[in-house]
């Protein structure tokens, strides 16, 4: 028995409803006793029952009508029914309309109170049955669910395990994960490699097209702090939750919200987040604890194809490497050099184009020196750029310091001169992909490699990394295959001037010889003639040249001593004084008060700087002004104080494109040069502990700087 089971009486005698009340209110049930019917009726609709007792013969609706309300109500509530008159007729219409029992008045009190028990009793049965139906109906809905959980993990599962492509693979990953949480939009993001930023790597769902270049600091928004803490999060509403409401509030188009974190040995990799839950419903706790679980095996395929693209990448880059040595001896020109380059790279990612810039130090600009290309391109016959269309003036990059740049800043610089050049019809305009390589040369900056695709993902950390590391080794391997080629032209044309100088130095002889017994004959001509002794001094130069001609093909150590660097400079300015004067060359010097004493070799010194002289007088043939200025001048990058010799013409000056290359042997501009001039000015200045430096601009004349170290004192 219970207290809380309520009994409905039902009889329009008083003297009955208050017996029966009091019977059973002391047995402690809660009795509502009830002379109209149609009271009783509206009160079932209102309230709990669990039984009802009503006589039969009553005015208004009878017991028949209360049973039949109260079956409609609920079928398992037992109903008593009492009557005076009973008829077997009545009994079995009461029984067949489902009348738990049939009593007859007067009724014996030991009798009813039996008749109550037994019914409540059936009553508190069938509820207890019913409660555990409805218990085990939602058990097998939740065992059903989590049926189709598995299921769809372990279809998941084998999906994700058979792919070895990193990017089809993730692709794979959100669209599932997307399946077993029922959500519309998501995404999966991985942390690079320094583990500071979370990129998103696929999506899907998101009506952005710019979603794949977010770049996401650790700890910032919801993946972020996910993948810092490694907390997974159910966020019902996100407008609600004080830690990301404010700074999400526009970012995110759904209030509900799941962000779990990719970890492996205790490591994250990355975050997968879902939104937008089919039904507009939140997200539950269920489907956190499905998409954890999902995010660990997801966690394991990806480790495993980022280990195996990995590996690729390295295979590749060996591959390519290895390509790039045993073809280097082939390659004779810088353009054949960028183009097999841009060959081999373009099997690891997409190239249109490239672009060979030349960095001019002293301009501070960019030149660009080649380009090759595939369709859509402004292309020549031969299939490269058409540099007479893509060519315009040298480009300068602000905010960048390219003297000073370092393989870790090619995001920055890949980025200036994309926006550099994105306002030049000119060039083939990049749409997602684009980078600038740096080259170094005796490390420092001398070319950029700039590649572009029109590819709709752009190049990813891995490509640059690929990228700049074939591309800094080939150009290692290039520049030494071009210094193993030079020795050998070296060698050969030590071996041929080896020969020339030995047929020189016999008539050179025959002079010096011829001019010695001239003055043992006649010594007043010295006196008469001092010109002659400066022949004298002439040829013996010319005997020295002879010698530093194979100098230069074998450079050995030259004798040195103390001397006076001006000497040597108005040495050489002697020397062309009559053609200064024939070229109508106004000649000026000024030497700042400095120790110029320096430990070198005189003759190179003359030759060196002859060179600079006759090169200067070259660039002026209507006439002009050369200033040779003698100066203390610290270089760019060094930290001491040099003596500086500045040769400086008003002539037709250099080209931005050429002053990289003026003192590359063999490199000249002119008809009939050897460009042997000014690699000889590099030789000797470098063999001094020397600096050589150039500034120009076509049509303002040429400033050549010759840096010397100062002499400690003996």
């Amino acid at each position: 028995m219970s207290s809380h089971e309520k009994i409905f009486i039902i009889d329009d005698e008083q003297r009955m409803c208050d017996s029966l009340t009091a019977l059973l209110s002391g047995e402690g049930y809660q009795v509502a006793a009830f002379q109209s019917s149609s009271d009783a009726i509206a009160a079932l609709g209102r309230d709990r029952v669990d039984l009802v007792i009503t006589d039969i013969k009553m005015a208004g609706p009878d017991g028949l009508e209360i049973l039949r309300v109260v079956k409609e109500i609920d079928p398992a509530i037992p109903v008593i029914l009492m009557t005076g008159f009973g008829s077997l007729d009545t009994a079995l219409e009461a029984i067949e309309k489902g009348a738990y029992d049939y009593l007859l008045k007067p009724v014996e009190f030991a009798y009813l109170e039996l008749a109550v028990r037994r019914a409540l009793e059936k009553r508190r049965s069938e509820l207890a049955e019913a409660r555990l139906m409805e218990e085990l109906k939602i058990s097998n809905i939740i065992l059903k669910r989590r049926i189709d959980e598995l299921d769809a993990l372990y279809e998941a599962g084998k999906s994700i395990g058979s792919s070895a492509n990193l990017d089809e693979l993730l692709r794979q990953i959100v669209v599932l994960a997307a399946t077993v949480t029922e959500a519309q939009v998501g995404s999966i993001m991985l942390l690079d490699e320094r583990r500071q930023y979370l990129k998103v790597a696929a999506e899907i769902g998101h009506e952005s097209d710019d979603v794949t270049n977010v770049r996401l600091p650790i700890g910032e928004s919801i993946a972020g702090y996910v993948a810092k803490t490694g907390e997974a999060l159910v966020i019902r509403d996100v407008e609600q939750d004080d830690r990301f409401k404010r700074i999400n509030k526009e970012k995110y188009g759904a209030a509900s919200l799941l962000s779990v974190p990719l970890r492996i040995k205790n490591m994250v990799l990355g975050v997968i987040n879902m939104a937008n839950k089919s039904g507009g419903g939140p997200f539950t706790d269920d489907d956190l604890r499905l998409l954890a679980t999902f995010a660990s095996q997801a966690a394991v395929a990806v480790d495993d194809a980022s280990q195996f693209e990995k590996n690729r990448r390295r295979l590749a880059e060996v591959e390519l490497l290895n390509e790039m040595a045993t073809q280097m001896h082939t390659i004779e020109s810088v353009g054949r050099f960028r183009d097999t380059l841009v060959q081999k790279l373009r099997r690891i990612f997409p190239i249109d184009y490239a672009i060979w810039f030349t960095w001019n130090r002293e301009a501070g600009s960019l030149t660009p020196e080649g380009a090759t290309g595939q369709a859509d391109i402004p292309l020549t016959e031969s299939g490269r750029i058409d540099l007479a269309r893509v060519r315009p003036d040298s480009i300068r990059i602000e905010g960048l310091d390219l003297a000073a740049m370092n393989l870790g800043d090619i995001r920055a610089l890949s980025d200036a001169i994309s926006e550099r050049i994105a306002g030049n019809q000119l060039y083939p305009r990049p749409d997602r992909a684009f980078m600038a390589v740096p080259i170094f040369r005796g490390g420092e900056l001398a070319h950029i490699l700039y590649m572009g695709s029109a590819a709709e993902q752009g190049y990813s950390d891995e490509d640059i990394d690929l990228a700049k590391l074939v591309i800094s080794q080939s150009a290692v391997l290039f520049e030494r295959e071009k210094a193993v080629i030079n020795a050998t032209r070296l060698m050969t044309m030590g071996n041929m001037i080896s020969e020339i100088s030995h047929d020189l130095r016999r008539p050179l002889n025959s002079i010096r010889g011829t001019m010695s017994i001239l003055w043992q004959r006649h010594p007043e001509l010295l006196e008469e003639m001092p010109m002659l002794k400066g022949l004298e001094d002439e040829v013996h130069r010319m005997n020295e040249l002879v010698r530093e001609l194979v100098d230069f093909s074998n450079p050995n150590r030259y004798e040195t001593s103390r001397l006076d660097l001006r000497g040597a400079v108005l040495r050489a300015a002697e020397l062309v004084t009559p053609d200064l004067k024939k070229k109508q060359i106004e000649l000026k010097t000024e030497f700042a008060a400095a120790p110029w004493e320096i430990i070198a070799n005189k003759n190179q010194l003359i030759e060196m700087f002859l060179n600079l002289l006759l090169n200067a007088m070259d660039a002026m043939p209507k006439g002009g002004t050369l200033t040779i200025k003698g100066v203390i001048e610290r270089p760019e990058h060094k930290e001491a104080d040099y003596l500086a010799i500045k040769v400086i013409d008003t002539g037709h000056g250099i080209k931005t494109e050429h002053l990289s290359r003026v003192f590359d042997r063999y490199f000249t501009t002119k008809d009939t040069g050897t460009g042997l001039g000014l690699a000889v000015v590099d030789r000797i200045a470098s063999a001094h502990h020397g600096l050589v430096r150039v500034e120009s601009m076509a049509g303002n004349g040429a400033c050549f700087s010759i840096f010397f170290p100062i002499a400690t004192a003996e």
